[in-house]
């Protein structure tokens, strides 16, 4: 405390500018840091964060482009793995448009 009573007006200036500029570094890298950290996270319509984006086309029902001839309850709306039954069918030699839907 002594010090800084003893220290002229220039020098009291000089030191709180150094002080502001150490102060303003310090929250520029909080910042960053906490932006990089926010940068992943999406805040969903249920209240939680998560960090993975959910597909646009995730949960919607999209109708059956392929259905199995021999079962009619068996469909597949060309998303995601095929079926067993369709990669069964083309690995014996038929072709993928027999089983589209008109």
């Amino acid at each position: 405390m002594k010090q800084i009573r003893s220290m002229s007006l220039e020098q009291l200036i000089r030191v709180r500018a150094d002080i502001d500029a150490a102060i303003h570094l310090h929250v520029a890298t909080e910042q960053r840091a906490l932006l990089e950290m926010l940068k992943g996270v999406v805040f969903r319509g249920t209240g939680k964060l998560t960090t993975k984006r959910p597909h646009p086309l995730r949960g919607k029902k999209l109708p059956p482009k392929y259905r199995n001839p021999e079962d009619r309850t068996q469909s597949w709306a060309g998303r995601g793995k095929k079926p067993r039954w369709l990669s069964a069918a083309l690995k014996a030699g038929k072709k993928l448009e027999s089983f589209a839907v008109a």
